[in-house]
């Protein structure tokens, strides 16, 4: 009787833990962004002028020629067009040899904002595994990115700075360590050590160190180094 009575008074403290709900791996892919960001992009003007009957291919002009910058919502919760275009892959569901051609097979300079728009729809929708495969590369990818800005800075002469300027590099290390870009909840992410360990990826190269170990190579052959005057 005792412990039925002590059972029932510490129930709530049993509770189980609300389990996490991956939606990765839920057919409409546009889930993954949040419904009221989801409704501003279907009312707006850009999406049902440029975006509404695109599919893989015909979505590529769109993209080349309006996304010139990184975004989610301005301070009126109006969406980008980056983020719009992001919603329409979603939509889609591209192949993965269709995003891998995305990746490889256009012009690199010219593009980069199709391989930043690439590289976050890789982040929601891919296994943890294949993300940092597919990451690795572009942490020696150095191309300017303008990002704007979701209320304008005022700098010391009063002016109003609605852009600040990143690079591909620190795009990728923001998809895979932080938990909200351009006002997206990024799915969760499987530590790296543990793919590790299991197999599935190969360690982190980290290239400053291979810089650094070619210096030290260098100076090694100038102190070896004996003129012809000596």
């Amino acid at each position: 009787m005792t412990s039925s009575i002590m059972t029932e008074t510490m129930a709530p403290y049993y509770k189980k833990q609300a389990s996490y709900q991956d939606k990765r791996y839920t057919q409409n892919k546009s889930g993954l962004i949040e419904p009221i960001i989801r409704h501003r992009i279907q009312d707006s003007i850009f999406y049902k002028q440029h975006l509404y009957l695109t599919n893989e291919a015909t979505i590529l002009p769109v993209i080349t020629q309006h996304v010139h910058f990184i975004g989610g919502t301005d301070s009126s919760n109006r969406p980008s067009v980056f983020i719009s275009c992001l919603f329409r892959m979603l939509e889609l569901k591209p192949s993965k040899e269709t995003i891998t051609t995305y990746l490889t097979q256009l012009n690199f300079n010219e593009f980069k904002y199709l391989t930043a728009l690439t590289l976050i729809y890789i982040r929601l929708v891919y296994k943890s595994e294949e993300i940092y495969t597919i990451f690795d590369p572009y942490f020696q990818d150095f191309r300017k990115l303008r990002v704007k800005l979701k209320s304008p800075v005022f700098d010391l002469m009063k002016i109003p700075r609605h852009y600040t300027i990143s690079h591909m590099d620190e795009w990728v290390d923001a998809l895979l360590t932080k938990e909200r870009v351009i006002d997206l909840i990024l799915p969760r992410l499987v530590p790296r050590m543990t793919l590790v360990e299991r197999g599935l990826v190969t360690p982190r190269k980290y290239y400053v160190e291979q810089e650094e170990v070619k210096e030290g190579a260098s100076d090694d052959d100038d102190d070896e180094y004996v003129s012809d005057s000596d």
